[in-house]
């Protein structure tokens, strides 16, 4: 019962976000959405002539991917840990709401399969260290964190940061080279 209820909650909070996210885009900023971003043909342009120096963007990328996880698991451990587990999904379904109505808006079609290619395959391996996370303190304490979890949070953790380094700018440079 409690796990169903879970997943309801999570769920809800990720539509609320998603649902906010796509108003936020066409109701308040679609003028910057259509003008600025990723999805900006200069931007574009500019990302498909650029070489990505892997160890460099591995080193940059622990940073913007270990910060938010490291902020979840500090505010886990205080009273406020289900409050922050909603808060993370409905601020991943703002976020995703927003990114395509934007790619949408820009690219049409292809900036929904920019999008994708965009978050493939690093995004598989981030959901399943974040939701590992905030399973566990959404349920505390019915449930104890343990050294299976630690090491698979690692492990998820590592092979987003691989795979965003070294397989996406290819993945990435071959779909803009059909643009």
């Amino acid at each position: 019962m409690r796990i169903e209820r879970a997943k309801q909650y999570f769920a809800a909070a990720f539509m609320a976000g998603f649902i906010g996210g796509i108003l936020f885009a066409n109701l308040t900023v679609k003028d910057y959405v259509t003008t600025s971003g990723i999805f900006n043909p200069y931007f574009l342009k500019q990302y498909a002539q650029s070489e990505i120096e892997a160890g460099e963007y591995i080193l940059y990328l622990c940073g913007i991917r270990l910060i938010p996880l490291l902020l979840i698991v500090f505010l886990g451990q205080t009273r406020v840990r289900r409050i922050a587990t909603v808060a993370v999904f409905v601020w991943a379904g703002f976020s995703t709401g927003t990114i395509v109505c934007a790619g949408i808006l820009n690219m049409g079609i292809q900036g929904i399969v920019f999008w994708v290619i965009a978050m493939v395959p690093q995004f598989l391996f981030y959901a399943l260290a974040y939701l590992i996370v905030l399973w566990h303190f959404f349920i505390f304490p019915q449930a104890r964190w343990n050294m299976g979890k630690t090491f698979a949070v690692l492990v998820f953790m590592t092979a987003g940061l691989i795979t965003e380094a070294y397989v996406n700018p290819i993945l990435m440079q071959m779909f803009l080279d059909t643009l």
